[in-house]
């Protein structure tokens, strides 16, 4: 009998069960939707349409994708610790395909074509020197890409004897994982080299430019809708008074334009706080207080008086400027 494999809580043959079928590297299917603008340049061509259709048959050998977050890095909200941040998914935006050449040399073809669909000679002859290339519409050429890995489709394997009975690892439905791309175009195809050394299967890669993949395991996220306000949406600030386009502020601006008739007649409550004020001589209370009338007057700010009678008062004591206006009493202090 198998025992347990240390460190775990498994035998051998729950192991192998749970874990021993690894995916392989052969077991994988590229597929091309060709774009219908491009297949029917293509078919024109005289290139097969099921050439077309199965061409990722002939695919050899690509890669599974890759991507990544873009971080940045926060090192002042905690002394002594750096974090990270993610702001962006970055995806490969490339992937190779490798292909065998057909005889008649159509796979080749195939992806040259589609390059000069993308960007056309123009001209009256192709080795004319007033020839020139321009560039299709990108939703006329970008198509989708399938890549699909599996595993092997099979019951399980024979084990050995255990217990004098033999023993099959029994494994679940294969595995598998699509992947799609999306908005894909072939955007280089390499060389082929050519020689009289010992012949091989003449191969070439094509290097396909794609946005973004998704999986058939990728979900979407709807947007949570914002909150709706009477009127369209006003601008965040931390209380009302800050707030410009608040009802607070907009009465006032109000209130702060009126004279004091006005006032006493349309905002009696704002007249009579400022009417205490103004008995008490302009004080603390008339601090930061609104102008009362329009061009007349400083108003004053806490620790900052900028009258015109206290500014001579203290250009006087300070003995700066000729300041005929006051006593030599007022000069000296006394």
């Amino acid at each position: 009998m198998a025992g347990n494999i240390p460190g775990t809580k498994y035998s051998t043959a729950d192991f192998l069960n749970k874990f021993g079928n690894i995916a392989q590297t052969s077991q994988y299917r590229a597929h091309i939707v060709f774009p219908p603008a491009v297949r029917r340049e293509l078919a024109s061509n005289s290139i097969d349409v099921n050439l077309l259709n199965e061409i990722g048959i002939l695919c050899k050998a690509t890669s599974l994708p890759g991507s990544s977050l873009a971080t940045h890095e926060i090192a002042n909200d905690f002394y002594g610790v750096t974090q990270k941040h993610a702001y962006r998914r970055q995806y490969d935006n490339t992937i190779d395909l490798t292909f065998f050449i057909d005889k008649d040399y159509q796979t080749l073809y195939t992806f040259e074509g589609w390059m000069e669909y993308i960007m056309p000679l123009m001209g009256q002859n192709v080795k004319g020197g007033n020839a020139y290339f321009t560039a299709q519409y990108p939703d006329s050429y970008r198509t989708e890409i399938y890549l699909h890995k599996f595993n092997k489709d099979h019951d399980g394997v024979d084990g050995f004897a255990e217990n004098g009975r033999a023993v099959k690892y029994e494994y679940d439905n294969p595995g598998e994982i699509v992947y799609t791309f999306l908005g894909a175009f072939p955007q280089n195809i390499s060389s082929a080299v050519v020689s009289y050394d010992p012949s091989s299967n003449l191969e070439f890669t094509v290097t396909f430019a794609y946005e973004r993949y998704i999986t058939d395991k990728t979900g979407v996220m709807m947007p949570s809708p914002a909150p709706e306000t009477g009127g369209g949406r006003e601008p965040l600030k931390s209380s009302a008074q800050d707030n410009p386009s608040s009802i607070y502020t907009k009465a006032k601006t109000a209130v702060e334009d009126l004279t004091r008739s006005e006032m006493a007649q349309k905002a009696p409550g704002q007249y009579w706080k400022n009417r205490r004020a103004w008995r008490k001589g302009g004080k603390s209370r008339m601090i930061n207080q609104p102008t009362l009338t329009h061009g007349t007057g400083d108003q004053a700010t806490s620790g900052n008086n900028t009258s015109k009678s206290t500014q001579q008062l203290k250009d006087a004591r300070d003995g700066v400027g000729s300041n005929t206006s006051l006593s030599a009493s007022v000069k000296s202090g006394k």
